[in-house]
């Protein structure tokens, strides 16, 4: 069960085994069902997740109910309602999973004094804060002006797997559109 999560964490960064066996420890199991939450709006997120089978997805809620995709984790990557988990305000965003999925899950406090203690563990943590930026940066400037068709594409690119393992209707949201023109903009293709 933990060794998707040590060859994750050696793939990110040297670590000594005693090193690598502390950090692995300090996770738990957790089976999640197909839809089940793990943080809900308005609620603080204390916990960060590795997926080692699964998908799960955070989304928003804008003013007229309509879901806002911000990110979707599959298999062997790390996961939270991350402006939450930092600041440790509120979360504007529901993080469920759309799958009956396998984590390994470790509480803030336990993450953060292992950032504190192992250099090379702060390494990941800055390599998934990295990630995370620049994965929204392209988001967002590669979806400025572009056309419903070139979003789509993109996604076939960038996140190829998402289109054959998530709902229609997520994928929609996800490239800020409607499922009806997601479903015209496929048969185009």
């Amino acid at each position: 069960m933990y060794q998707q999560l040590e060859t994750f964490l050696t793939s990110q960064e040297s670590f000594s085994t005693e090193e690598l066996h502390t950090i692995v420890t300090h996770f738990k199991p957790m089976k999640v069902k197909r839809n089940e939450i793990l943080c809900n709006i308005g609620d603080l997120s204390y916990r960060f997740f590795f997926i080692n089978k699964g998908c799960l997805r955070l989304y928003e809620i804008d003013q007229k109910g309509n879901d806002i995709t911000g990110y979707f984790a599959l298999e062997d990557s790390l996961f939270t309602a991350l402006p939450s988990f930092i600041l440790q305000k509120p979360s504007r965003d529901v993080l469920i999973a759309i799958e009956p999925s396998d984590l390994l899950v470790i509480g803030r406090d336990s993450f953060f004094k292992l950032v504190q203690q192992f250099p090379s563990f702060k390494t990941v943590y800055t390599n998934f804060i990295q990630f995370a930026f620049i994965h929204s940066q392209m988001r967002i400037y590669s979806f400025l002006g572009m056309e419903g068709i070139d979003k789509l594409k993109w996604v076939m690119e960038h996140e190829p797997k998402l289109l054959g393992r998530v709902s229609s209707k997520a994928v929609a949201s996800y490239l800020g559109m409607t499922n009806s023109t997601l479903s015209k903009l496929k048969a185009k293709l």
